[in-house]
């Protein structure tokens, strides 16, 4: 699933990843509280830090309070370290910015979901 609150930003994402055999677009969603309640439709979650009703940091407290948290892989336009420690701190398995190689960045995200985490996440 893709969490952004630009559309543009969700379109050039999943075509990307479309592209890849490997992943399926589930759902594109602007909000949080959407993607919250579509957790249970896919196997992570491609998020950028701000979303129309909240932000990845507190999205993924709520999905870590669930049953069976979702992987959270952040996807930023930035890369100050704060908001990587602040990733790492609410648990994402990745953080990586819109400057990351996409066949790099593909690899990444399989990683994450057959393995739960990659070696270079955060």
């Amino acid at each position: 699933m893709l969490a952004d609150e630009s559309r543009a930003v969700r379109l050039l994402v999943a075509s990307m990843l479309r592209d890849d055999a490997r992943f399926e677009v589930a759902a594109e969603v602007a909000s949080g509280a959407d993607a919250f309640s579509r957790r249970d439709e896919v196997d992570i979650l491609v998020t950028d830090i701000v979303l129309e009703d909240t932000d990845a940091f507190s999205l993924m407290d709520d999905l870590r309070s669930v049953a069976s948290p979702l992987p959270v892989v952040i996807v930023a336009a930035v890369d100050p370290p704060y908001l990587r420690n602040e990733a790492a701190a609410h648990g994402a398995a990745g953080f990586y910015t819109t400057t990351t190689e996409p066949a790099r960045l593909l690899d990444q995200l399989a990683s994450v979901v057959t393995k739960g985490a990659t070696d270079d996440a955060i």
